[in-house]
């Protein structure tokens, strides 16, 4: 069993230190929580809202407005010469912009025509960036277990929304549609459209290799298809890990890096990197907004966040405390030099100020408001202005609490305990305005945890063991998101088993907390459909499996409900909603997958998109030389041509493998 373990330090009692804040109002939200079976207006708020962008990057920008910008006339063309010798593209927000657009449309299945809009949008993003060294497209593949249960809560909610669609063009016209629509939930691995999209996509990547005169001399191309376990943003995470533990020479900042996608988890991992000279590309929300042809967009429809730009801003946020920090540590130093080294052995440790552990620090405290693995925590919202609360405590306790929350992937418990309870003080005022929006008293009263503990959990009043049991699973999710942010992959079973956040009042006597995980491995690709895909999407796997999602004989068919219901938990969004959907019974499903004869069973092509693939490298034939390659990117102007054309080499050459290996590495 391999364990990750938390660092724990002994745990000094501190003196009151700060003083109580004064609390901004707090959003609260209504009650309702309307079932996903039927109802326009409901489902006509996409749940499709890409992670919480609209939040995070929102509040980044306002904080922080100096770290976007245009792209203007490309990357390489702009004044400062930014030259990028690394791009990174988190692929399926491509692969969503160019087949459905997340459109509150039917769309017409047209799989041709959609590899060749994915293809062509590719091109247009290489052309535009312009990479000297590297070109790294990563589809998601199979994910984490702690990543299965929102990936099933989103496609769940999808299949409903294409339903009422389908009832809402019935009803206008008074038929079904003449051609097959598009269901969104094929863009899961293990899926014939996500294999067969590979498969395509590694003979183009050939295609342009010979004939395209850019990509002939240009970056090196690694493709990480559907086939490779992770998801494709911890694909990227992985790629420079890697590349930075196996050069030799390798500094911060010895390359320059782009990496394009919408998730709000890049600007995070971008910063974890440490790396100085990063840049997130995303079209912008303009563009979005208008819902227009993601291939006409133009240069000036995408923008640039500069991480490097928002590592300064941080650093200048936190100024005066780092001011602070250096000067008790100089005087705690004369002090050491002038006793001969005989110092207050009870006293807090003085600390220097580090901006990259603050970078993890501010990393970490984002997990709190929710991500793609743990809920966010009750009272804690970014649209409430929770974010500049942390941020705000944070820089008063740091000077006095003898050093960082974090540690790389390491937690301080106790430090993390002092911060949490300091949090905990906005808790009750925030429950005492949920109980006036959602006509519930109980909010109001002393004991609203226990009312909290016991409509969401089930909880007898004041069952203390079952109160630190969650908040347990929760420090191991802390541990394992942390571990995953800065190593990667901990444990590939691991998950948080609740759909709930314990309260911040309850975040208490961590100190003597392990957590540890199992690495174990990851799900085979029809495993994972199994796991994720609704009823309604059962077609997408072999019968021998639909089966077990469909028939009335089927041991785990209560795992797929055909209705369910979302509780809006205090949000205001329906996509923040909780779906309410049972927790997949995975021993249970294990049994059923394996009474499946899968030689006899499955066909051939059902056999090989279950089998794991590997990365594909491919070199082009005239390579230029790293310099060579960055004065051609400072002398060409950005952007691209509309009437390049990505169109056409989708069949080319290559089978299942595809790629070039070999050939000269630049750099």
């Amino acid at each position: 069993m391999f364990l990750l373990l938390v660092t724990l330090v002994a745990f000094t009692p501190m003196h009151a230190y700060l003083t109580a804040k004064v609390l901004g109002k707090v959003g609260v939200l209504p009650q309702s929580a309307p079932l996903l079976t039927s109802g326009r207006n409901t489902l006509r708020q996409r749940s499709m809202v890409l992670h919480g962008i609209p939040k995070l990057f929102r509040w980044l920008v306002e904080l922080y407005p100096a770290i976007t910008q245009s792209v203007g006339q490309g990357l390489s063309g702009r004044g400062n010469s930014m030259v990028v010798d690394n791009f990174y593209l988190d692929m399926n927000g491509i692969i969503h912009t160019c087949t459905h657009s997340n459109n509150d449309k039917l769309v017409e299945l047209d799989e041709r025509e959609m590899f060749k809009r994915i293809f062509a949008y590719t091109d247009r993003l290489y052309k535009l960036v312009k990479p000297t060294r590297l070109m790294f497209l990563a589809i998601d593949g199979v994910a984490p277990r702690a990543k299965m249960n929102q990936q099933r809560s989103r496609r769940f909610r999808s299949s409903k929304e294409r339903e009422a669609l389908l009832a809402d063009y019935v009803a206008r016209e008074g038929k079904m549609p003449d051609v097959e629509s598009f269901d969104s939930n094929c863009i899961t691995p293990g899926t014939d459209f996500m294999f067969r999209l590979g498969v395509a996509f590694r003979r183009w990547i050939d295609y342009k290799m010979e004939t395209d005169p850019f990509w002939r001399e240009g970056a090196e191309v690694v493709f990480s298809g559907p086939d490779v376990p992770g998801e494709g943003e911890h694909k990227v995470m992985d790629m420079i890990r890697k590349e930075q533990a196996e050069d030799p020479d390798h500094v911060p900042g010895k390359y320059r890096h782009c990496m394009y996608g919408l998730d709000a988890d890049l600007i995070m991992l971008s910063l974890v990197t440490h790396e100085p000279y990063f840049v997130l590309l995303r079209e912008t929300m303009k563009a979005r907004r208008q819902n227009k042809d993601a291939l006409s967009y133009g240069t000036d429809d995408f923008e640039l966040l500069e991480v490097s730009l928002l590592r300064q801003m941080l650093k200048q946020h936190f100024r005066s405390v780092g001011r602070e920090m250096d000067m008790e540590a100089e005087i705690a130093d004369k002090a050491a030099v002038d006793s001969g080294g005989d110092t207050n052995s009870n006293a807090l440790p003085a600390v220097r100020f580090d901006l990259e552990r603050v970078i993890d620090d501010f990393v970490f405290m984002c997990f709190f408001v929710g991500n793609d693995f743990l809920p966010c925590v009750p009272h804690l919202d970014i649209a409430d202005g929770s974010l500049n609360l942390m941020m705000n405590t944070y820089s008063d306790m740091l000077p006095k609490m003898g050093g960082y929350l974090t540690d790389k992937e390491a937690m301080h418990l106790p430090r993390l305990e002092l911060f949490m309870q300091e949090i905990a003080r906005r808790e009750p005022l925030y429950f005492q305005q949920r109980a006036a929006e959602e006509k519930d008293p109980a909010y109001a009263d002393d004991g609203y945890q226990d009312h909290y503990y016991g409509v969401k959990f089930g909880m007898e009043v004041g069952d203390i063991e079952a109160r630190k049991k969650l908040v347990q699973n929760y420090m191991d999710g802390l541990a394992w998101v942390l571990a995953y942010y800065h190593k990667g992959c901990s444990s590939w079973n691991w998950f948080f088993p609740q759909l709930y956040c314990p309260l911040a009042t309850d975040m208490k006597n961590l100190t003597d907390m392990v957590v540890g995980f199992e690495v174990g491995t990851p799900f085979t690709p029809l495993l994972q459909l199994l796991s994720v895909l609704p009823p309604q999407s059962s077609a997408f796997l072999p019968p021998s499996y639909s089966y077990l999602m469909t028939d009335e004989a089927s041991p785990i068919l209560e795992n797929y409900p055909l209705d369910f219901t979302v509780d809006a938990n205090g949000k205001k969004q329906s996509w923040e909603s909780i779906v309410k959907i049972p927790f997949i019974d995975e021993k249970g499903m294990l049994s059923a997958v394996n009474a499946i004869d899968h030689s006899t069973e499955l066909s051939e092509s059902e056999r090989l998109r279950n089998i794991p693939g590997e990365e594909h490298r491919f070199v082009p034939p005239e390579p230029l030389s790293l310099e060579d390659a960055r004065d051609k990117a400072r002398k060409t102007s950005g952007g691209w041509s509309r009437s390049d054309s990505a169109l056409v080499g989708s069949g080319g050459r290559g089978g299942r493998g595809g790629g070039r290996n070999g050939g000269r590495r630049r750099g």
